[in-house]
């Protein structure tokens, strides 16, 4: 989920990357408005505001990441589950808990509704160093249909992983490998390598990274976590 100030502007700049960009939709109830980079069930989100009043209304997190910023940014990834309940029921994680799953929805352009929930460790997903997560009520078949992948002039066919940076990587491992269920690759005190099919998702402290440093010493609230890799 990248934030933007200007959707039209985000999207011109990303197919001028050679990113095949489709607008997305509005949010119901929440101001603001996306558009989508899609490879097949995963994507990039552009996402902006559209109606400040009503964003500011539902708690004006994104105005606020957008003044912090200076304008953008990366600022939260989604992990798909088919079990959103269970996840909730099971979560162990005192440090971000959660609460019931959240509803959402987006009525795109040509007026079809796509509707989802999320799970929100911490209450927020802005800036932290773990996902949230989401369960469409929308089949994919169906929501591929409507929200079809494009065909990118770069080349680029999917989303490789993420790396993740944190002042600590061991209190953050059990939230991914317990509550999450992932599979750890490998660990340590400075790195942990997790994976979701052929999702890879990298924990780091970036000891010897600066611009993984440089990162985590910006305010709580821009940004935990540098972009991903795409492939």
């Amino acid at each position: 989920m990248i934030a933007v100030r200007d959707l039209d502007a985000a999207m011109t700049a990303y197919h001028a990357l050679g990113f095949d960009v489709s607008a997305g939709g509005k949010h119901t109830g929440r101001g603001t408005h996306n558009a989508i980079i899609r490879f097949g069930l995963d994507y990039l989100e552009l996402l902006a505001i559209y109606d400040e009043a009503e964003e500011r209304a539902h708690g004006g997190e994104l105005s606020d990441f957008l003044q912090r910023s200076g304008g953008g940014g990366l600022v939260a990834y989604a992990l798909a589950t088919s079990h959103i309940e269970e996840l909730a029921a099971g979560w162990t994680s005192g440090f971000a808990p959660v609460r019931a799953p959240e509803p959402m929805e987006r009525v795109r352009p040509d007026g079809y509704r796509l509707s989802w929930r999320l799970l929100i460790p911490g209450g927020s997903p802005w800036g932290k160093p773990w996902p949230f997560v989401i369960q469409w009520d929308t089949p994919d078949a169906e929501r591929i249909a409507r929200d079809a992948p494009g065909v990118h002039a770069n080349g680029v066919t999917g989303i490789a992983g993420v790396t993740v940076a944190t002042e600590s990587v061991r209190s953050l491992l059990p939230l991914y490998a317990r509550d999450l269920g992932l599979a750890v690759e490998s660990e340590g005190e400075s790195d942990a390598t997790l994976r979701l099919s052929e999702f890879t998702i990298r924990l780091t402290t970036g000891d010897a990274e600066r611009p993984i440093q440089l990162a985590l010493r910006t305010p709580k609230g821009t940004t935990d976590f540098v972009p991903p890799s795409i492939a």
